[in-house]
């Protein structure tokens, strides 16, 4: 099978849906399936598929013109998968079922009730052709946890934190007590990189890590506590055991994330945090080990990063394959 994988990525968008789509076409690729990208031309996210190995890429011009070139593209392929922001309008999705079946990925526009299968994570079921909840987001497979350094914070604001929040982050956990090891995630193309460095050195900390193709899988694994912006990122954390502080852009993430919170996977501060928030939410979490295994658990109940096997499995053929652990069970 022959899939295409249409993407939005960039500093404006940062890099949740690429990571989401890199991750389903691992899943696809362990089925036999050959995958190919097409996605806007961001020296990161090119960079990214790069390193995962992947050279079949197909670099697209500004959005108004991008369906032209996924129309070509896609008649060398059974199957489409669309994981963009912008709303899909019907008439695109029925352009593409010209050549292809068509998948579309957590989208807000009424093209999915064109679609053939629709991965809706957030949404509601409308009928069969739509896998809903958080057990469907495609997510790398979290790594083992090894939490032997204690008191390890992750900070990581997303692929390009358009917002700027991981310096004023870290001037927050500077005034935790005891001084706690940070470790931020950040993106060395984006803006704010100088920024991070500058403000991490000041506070004593470690000079941030450049974020990475495989994502945060190995920093979660050793990390007790996490401050995060609300994205795929949150996912990973929850799949992998890690309590988090959530920080909203978006009327949609305060959304989001109040459903989390409410499950006690998370602890939102919304979108009008301030710093003095969280020093006090650290701090009250590295200090309360129960409180932490509470929404380690409560995060892994939700996820536990199979999303991309069973999304590929339904997509390669139509199978009903579930998963306890870490083990497929059919």
């Amino acid at each position: 099978m022959r899939v295409l994988v249409w993407v939005d990525a960039g500093p404006a968008l940062g890099l949740g849906h690429l990571s989401r789509g890199m991750a389903l076409a691992e899943a696809l690729n362990a089925r036999g399936a050959r995958c190919r990208f097409a996605i806007a031309p961001d020296a990161t996210a090119l960079g990214w598929l790069r390193a995962a190995g992947q050279r079949d890429v197909l670099a697209l011009p500004d959005a108004e013109r991008a369906l032209a070139d996924v129309l070509t593209a896609v008649r060398d392929a059974e199957t489409v998968v669309i994981d963009v922001k912008r709303p899909l309008e019907r008439a695109e999705v029925r352009a593409l079922q010209g050549s292809a079946r068509v998948v579309v990925i957590d989208n807000p526009g009424p093209g999915i009730d064109e679609a053939d299968l629709v991965v809706a994570p957030f949404g509601e079921a409308r009928d069969t052709r739509w896998l809903v909840g958080a057990q469907w987001l495609p997510l790398r497979p979290p790594a083992a946890r090894d939490v032997s350094r204690k008191g390890t914070v992750l900070v990581s604001m997303g692929g390009c934190d358009p917002g700027g929040l991981t310096a004023p982050v870290l001037d927050a956990l500077g005034a935790v007590t005891p001084r706690p090891d940070v470790r931020a995630v950040v993106n060395p193309l984006a803006a704010v990189w100088a920024d991070a460095r500058e403000t991490a050195a000041r506070h004593g900390f470690a000079p941030p890590s450049p974020i990475e193709p495989g994502g945060l899988g190995e920093h979660l694994a050793t990390a007790e506590v996490a401050v995060l912006a609300f994205g795929v990122t949150v996912y990973e954390a929850m799949a992998s055991g890690v309590p988090s502080i959530v920080l909203c852009r978006t009327s949609g993430d305060v959304e989001h994330a109040r459903v989390l919170e409410s499950a006690g996977a998370i602890t939102s501060l919304g979108a009008h945090w301030k710093p003095a928030e969280v020093t006090r939410v650290v701090t009250a979490l590295l200090a309360d080990p129960s409180q932490r295994g509470a929404m380690a658990r409560a995060g892994r109940a939700r996820v536990d990063g199979h999303g991309a096997a069973r999304v590929a499995a339904r997509i390669v053929d139509g199978g009903a394959r579930t998963y306890a652990g870490d083990r497929p069970v059919v």
